[in-house]
């Protein structure tokens, strides 16, 4: 049974014999406590259950919401729940609002409803404040290798809804639970602007047709300024023939392009930077509703890892690309990044680099010693030298390949380890972070430097390739008590010797997708949702006041 019905059945005085509404709810202190004592919630997310316990009985199961304008302010606050992207409905907004509606004293306990309100305001307090704090979702339905792990239990909510009736800051004490970050105000901000864009009709499809470029002439031309207009991307709108594609309207789409991460590569008819094709295309007509869902998903990814977040941690973000350095909520470091291909998709989790590694070896991981270098070494006997690499028992003496009968093993039953020497053909680079995980994942540099001109980066087999690695490095190990230069870096580099250092203090690093985020000059930037976790996420998100919308009926 859902969480609304519960409490409401909970409500019900023992011995009921179905009476009318007067007989329905408790209004003494008495009953109230035996209310209370028989809760049992029920909710997959969170059970406020414990922590309507622990508050009523600090308060000697006294009514706790008697202010009328309190009981209107925690309305408002559970309707401006639908700023952050969750539903209001799932803190029992309906049931609220009608009680609310009636909230003069004498008119509630007249109709014996009181304790139901006032319960029923608790419960929702708590239950959006713990959505505020930690989203509205378990992260772990959806991820089995999660491991952000909130630090608040009950305790903190019950001290916190003490704390917001004693100085009727309500509204304010719960805005105060979601992250504070930058990330996640400027989404925040991003989904009121599409939901204004939303509500006034969003923007029209564009019809299909040729290539869009500069000097052409086309019907569509007005339609697409039209649409550029709406977002923002077109700025300037210069006077002339309204069917001509012209240089501002290149300027705008490129502006286009650039947020929604347009694979320009792929397009049929090869469209280049500002220039309309079948790719740029379909990212112009994906409906407002469907940028709309993206943000609220994110939102609550942001709910998940946001929080207890110290002033220095490394972000990479996945679907973006990218990975950011942030030091006091500023971006101080920031680099393109390849990741995992969808068959081989990066985790989603946290850890801290513990050390950085310059000259690092790499020794060859089972999948990739199946799937490629065995085979070419069986090809070509002189694969492994002209890789670099040499081959090591299980007591790390070195064996001669010659010797070797490669066609006898698979990479489950070869009793050898095959290691790339350090030096710039090494697949990991010139340096790598370690941060321990299960996964064995890694930050490092690559050999590949032109890859990270491609707009889709998802090809690694797992670890995040860095670009700008020993800018990333000089800021993680420097501290005045051991300063640190790039020319100390090349220098170290220039011996070719492994060389393993550790920062003065791990560096938090958290690996997450975020399919949209607004950077630091408020651009909204959407992305490919390559490893297909979106859907789940905002499904789970519309499941929610779906499954308690009819459960919300108050008896009598």
């Amino acid at each position: 049974m859902r969480l609304t019905m519960l409490l409401i059945m909970a409500l019900a005085l023992p011995g009921m014999t179905g009476g009318g509404a007067e007989a329905a709810f408790p209004q003494t202190p008495e009953a109230l406590r035996a209310a209370v004592d028989n809760l049992q919630l029920v909710d997959d997310r969170y059970d406020p259950g414990p922590q309507l316990i622990l508050f009523y009985e600090r308060r000697a199961f006294r009514p706790a919401w008697l202010d009328p304008a309190h009981v209107r302010t925690m309305v408002a606050a559970v309707r401006a729940a639908e700023t952050h992207g969750l539903d209001p409905a799932h803190f029992h907004l309906a049931a609220l609002q009608r009680l609310a509606s009636r909230q003069a004293p004498a008119v509630l306990v007249a109709e014996g409803r009181e304790a139901h309100l006032d319960i029923l305001l608790s419960a929702s307090f708590f239950r959006l404040a713990h959505a505020l704090a930690y989203g509205c979702l378990d992260p772990a339905r959806f991820n089995q290798d999660w491991n952000f792990r909130p630090k608040a239990d009950g305790k903190d909510r019950v001290d916190l809804l003490t704390a917001a009736l004693a100085d009727g800051r309500i509204g304010e004490h719960l805005e105060n639970q979601a992250p504070s970050h930058p990330l996640y105000r400027r989404l925040r901000t991003a989904l009121a602007n599409y939901r204004r864009i939303q509500a006034t009709g969003g923007w029209d499809p564009i019809p299909e047709g040729g290539l869009l470029a500069v000097g052409l002439r086309d019907p569509r031309v007005p339609l697409l300024r039209a649409r550029l207009k709406r977002t923002g991307d077109l700025r300037v709108d210069v006077d002339g023939d309204p069917l001509v594609y012209d240089q501002s309207l290149a300027d705008a789409v490129l502006r286009f392009q650039e947020r929604t991460r347009v694979d320009r590569e792929s397009d049929k008819v090869n469209d280049k930077d500002g220039e309309v094709g079948e790719a740029t295309l379909k990212a112009l007509n994906v409906p407002v509703g469907d940028r709309v869902r993206q943000l609220r998903v994110n939102l609550e990814r942001c709910r998940w890892l946001l929080h207890d977040q110290p002033d220095s941690f490394i972000l990479v973000d996945m679907a973006g690309y990218r990975g950011y350095l942030f030091n006091d909520n500023a971006i101080i470091w920031r680099a393109r990044i390849q990741m995992g291909d969808p068959y081989r998709e990066t985790p989603s989790f946290r850890s801290a680099v513990t050390r950085v590694e310059f000259n690092p070896t790499w020794t060859v991981p089972q999948g990739i010693l199946q799937k490629s270098v065995l085979p070419k070494i069986r090809e070509d006997r002189d694969y492994l030298k002209k890789k670099h690499m040499q081959v090591f028992d299980r007591d790390r003496h070195p064996v001669d390949p010659a010797a070797v009968d490669w066609h006898s093993y698979t990479a489950a039953n070869l009793p050898y380890r095959i290691v790339q020497a350090p030096g710039p053909h090494n697949a990991v680079g010139r340096v790598k972070f370690i941060m321990p995980n299960k996964h064995f994942i890694y930050l490092h540099d690559t050999p590949y430097k032109s890859e990270f001109g491609r707009n889709d980066r998802a090809f690694s087999a797992g670890c995040i390739r860095v670009d700008k690695p020993f800018k990333l490095a000089k800021r993680l190990l420097d501290s005045p008590d051991d300063p640190w230069t790039i020319g100390r870096i090349r220098d170290i580099l220039a011996s070719a010797q492994t060389r393993r250092y550790e920062p003065s203090r791990p560096t938090p690093v958290l690996l997450v997708y975020l399919t949209a985020m607004v950077d630091d000059q408020d651009q909204v930037l959407f992305r490919e949702d390559v490893y297909k976790r979106d859907k789940a996420v905002a499904e789970a998100l519309d499941r929610c006041p779906a499954e308690i919308a009819g459960a919300s009926q108050p008896p009598g």
